[in-house]
């Protein structure tokens, strides 16, 4: 009797650890469990620029960053960016006030003349006029980024119509960038800002980097602009439009109570069954680097992670841990990883696979918000229009695409 028990565990064990790790057929995986999904079509990166073409816009609006022999956050953090790619930029070029190009500068010629207020105006703003010239004089295909530093306040003064025309900015402003087809990044920061006089009347106020592209470069940018602000302690947020995010990309810690198949798999064998509170654990790293910033911030990637096991087996997300640092050396780097943990339990079946992705965030304007609302363009402290902007910029056909799930094979079997 007992030997007929010993040999029932043994060819049951047997047939667990023969059986095929990918027991349930899944489509995403082999019988032996390798992965069939397309691991090399991977997220947006950075990648090094051939060109960056700098505009500046010089209007009414912005004369408080421009105030003559006066010190500005502004002056000072445009300067450190313009130098840092002053390889890659051998001009920087204003706009004049009907928004076409006007003239160019060499970078310690732009510097001398910003520093000595040739730069205060009394021309107004408009936007999508600027937007039109920039993109009709950039080729992004090769690997150009065009650069608009700018309060991106819309002030169609002297122009028909110009309160219709504010209702319609919105409209315009997809429009362009609908045509335009390629990638869109803006990246706030703040600056102090001067009256005639030189007293500062807004020690935050608002303007901006709209980086525009091949998404490819504009990651380069965005991280680099934002990088450099960021240590100046004067980066408010980055948001974007036109990404072809394809698929992201994954690690993996050490697993508890199973065994990774391979570290190029996102396979594990060997799970062993338990309770809620000792089980099989399997800690996912989630490369955060190639998205806005904002993921970096545990209740932001919390609730755009989403996961799910697809044949019935409990899933838990049990803790969250996110570490970003950004280098600043030679080349502007950036890191971001989050590492999840994800406990197993109830496996009803020999495997189970989880599917998971992340819903980013794309149209979070909330860091923004704080500039919006704005009467009047004379107000300083916040950006006038800049939410008709925002709607326009994430509704002109040049959206993000969504994320691609990931899978994860786990297994009883070997």
């Amino acid at each position: 009797m007992i030997w007929g028990i010993m040999a029932a565990v043994v060819v049951s064990l047997f047939v667990s650890c023969s059986g095929d790790i990918n027991s349930n057929g899944d489509s995403h995986f082999d019988p032996d469990g390798h992965y069939l999904v397309d691991s090399s079509i991977t997220v947006t990166k950075a990648v090094p620029l051939s060109r960056v073409k700098f505009y500046v816009e010089v209007s009414g609006s912005m004369n408080g960053f421009f105030r003559a022999n006066q010190p500005t956050d502004f002056k000072r953090d445009v300067w450190q960016i313009m130098s840092y790619y002053s390889a890659l930029t051998p001009e920087i070029t204003i706009l004049t006030n009907d928004g076409s190009q006007g003239a160019s500068y060499q970078p310690k010629d732009f510097q001398t003349r910003m520093n000595t207020g040739s730069f205060v105006s009394t021309a107004s703003t408009k936007v999508p006029l600027m937007l039109q010239s920039i993109i009709a004089n950039l080729d992004a295909d090769n690997g150009e980024v065009a650069v608009l530093i700018s309060d991106m306040k819309y002030s169609p003064v002297g122009q028909a119509a110009p309160k219709v025309l504010l209702t319609q900015y919105s409209t315009d402003v997809s429009k362009i960038f609908g045509q335009y087809g390629k990638a869109i990044s803006l990246v706030c920061a703040t600056s102090n800002y001067l009256d005639r006089r030189g007293a500062s009347v807004c020690d935050t106020s608002p303007y901006y980097f709209l980086i525009i592209g091949d998404d490819s470069g504009v990651a380069e940018m965005r991280d680099g602009i934002s990088t450099l602000l960021t240590n100046a302690g004067r980066f408010v947020d980055n948001i974007e439009s036109g990404f072809d995010y394809g698929k992201i990309k994954e690690g993996f810690g050490i697993p508890k109570k199973c065994f990774q198949m391979d570290t190029n798999e996102p396979t594990f064998v060997e799970y062993e069954e338990a309770d809620s509170y000792d089980t099989c654990i399997i800690n996912l790293k989630v490369d955060l680097a190639p998205y806005r910033w904002i993921m970096t911030d545990k209740s932001y990637f919390t609730n755009a992670f989403k996961a799910e096991t697809l044949y019935g087996t409990t899933l838990i997300v049990d803790d969250v841990n996110i570490a970003a640092q950004n280098i600043t050396d030679k080349q502007l780097k950036r890191t971001a990883e989050a590492t999840v943990r994800l406990k197993l339990f109830n496996m009803p079946t020999d495997s189970d696979v989880i599917v998971w992705t992340l819903e980013l965030p794309d149209t979070d304007y909330t860091l923004f918000w704080q500039f919006c609302g704005a009467t009047a363009e004379e107000d300083v402290t916040k950006s006038y229009s800049i939410e008709d902007f925002l709607v326009g910029m994430f509704y002109g056909g040049v959206v993000n695409t969504t994320l691609k799930p990931n899978y994860i094979l786990v297994s009883k079997n070997s």
